[in-house]
């Protein structure tokens, strides 16, 4: 059992070494070709072709990701685009994630003041204010969500886990149509009587439900939602639904 245990030890330990080597060498060749030192956020494997990586870098002045192919052993480097095919479906949808999570990222990196202060608009009374679980967690999360978005609500399946790691505010949006602005005006009248953030979660699980068909029209909340819809509709900042958003300090 315990040769067991040290070849097991010993492979983890060959392989994080040879993970820092290969980011060594993308530092090391980017440093060359642009006198910058940048760092390495992230190394996958791709399942088609084990030649090739792709990887995460960041710059260390614009704070901006480059997402890049790279050799095995990081000694050449390839730009990633949003054209990439293969006959490996987990590839293509790898790729395509990574892609569009650092244009989405660069874009809030780009634009975070106007982001703040959009949200900084936003009237506590609307906003959802969920605590983190994990205690002294200053971070804040913005998340503009719609209760008839399929993405949206697959996210909060997964709220749990996120409020692990940072506190969030969840703003209710009628992006997807009439249906939309009448259940996040229902999450906005019946939040009201939630005592504590346990109970929030139910009443946002229970509307964003799939199930579920609202009976009420609260006149006063739908004029909130479709107010803040608008809002956030006519900055040009945010485009699609869930909008997950680091506040920045």
């Amino acid at each position: 059992m315990k040769r067991i245990v040290f070849a097991v030890l010993s492979a983890l330990l060959a392989f994080g070494i040879a993970q820092a080597g290969v980011e060594q060498n993308i530092i090391n060749i980017v440093q060359k070709q642009t006198g910058k030192k940048v760092s390495v956020l992230k190394i996958e494997a791709l399942q088609s072709n084990p030649e090739l990586k792709i990887a995460i870098i960041q710059d260390p002045d614009s704070k901006y990701q480059i997402p890049i192919f790279t050799s095995k052993d990081g000694n050449i480097i390839i730009g990633l685009s949003n054209v990439f095919f293969s006959n490996e479906k987990k590839d293509t949808a790898l790729v395509n994630k990574i892609y569009e999570d650092t244009q989405s990222y660069n874009s809030q990196q780009k634009n975070s003041a106007k982001l703040n202060a959009l949200f900084d608009t936003i009237p506590d009374d609307y906003a959802i204010f969920l605590p983190s679980t994990t205690k002294g967690v200053t971070k804040l999360t913005y998340i503009v969500s719609d209760p008839m978005c399929p993405h949206c609500q697959s996210e909060l399946r997964e709220i749990d886990s996120r409020l692990k790691e940072t506190n969030v505010k969840m703003i209710p949006v009628g992006f997807l149509g009439q249906k939309s602005v009448v259940k996040s005006a229902l999450i906005l009248e019946k939040i009201k009587t939630a005592k504590t953030p346990a109970e929030k979660i139910q009443i946002l699980k229970q509307i964003y439900a799939t199930t579920y068909e609202p009976k009420e029209q609260p006149q006063k909340e739908i004029q909130k939602v479709e107010n803040i819809t608008k809002k956030i509709s006519d900055s040009g900042l945010i485009k699609f639904v869930p909008y997950i958003y680091e506040y920045q300090k």
